[in-house]
């Protein structure tokens, strides 16, 4: 698989998203500034859930613990999408 492009990426968490929070209360519109615990209200096994699914739909692993303790590391507490869109392009290897 060649690497997508940061659009596709966005589409593909935000679908990833959907299907991972079935239950949730969040009715804003989800944009690259939308956070993942703050806005849409995951719990860090959520966020667990959705690297995990997005690691299976890309067929591939990224550094998301790596990337999770850095920013406890730097005192931030919440993922932006548009965070998340970058790791995930940054770290795609294509085949």
């Amino acid at each position: 698989m060649t690497r997508p492009d940061k659009a596709t990426i966005f589409k593909d968490i935000v679908a990833t998203l959907e299907r991972v929070g079935e239950d949730w209360e969040y009715s804003g519109q989800i944009t690259l500034d939308t956070t993942l615990l703050q806005d849409l209200g995951l719990e860090s096994i959520d966020v667990v859930v959705l690297g995990e699914f997005l690691e299976e739909h890309y067929g591939q692993t990224f550094p998301f613990t790596e990337y999770y303790t850095e920013l406890s590391q730097k005192n931030k507490s919440d993922i932006r999408i548009a965070d998340l869109v970058d790791l995930i392009f940054d770290h795609f290897v294509s085949a």
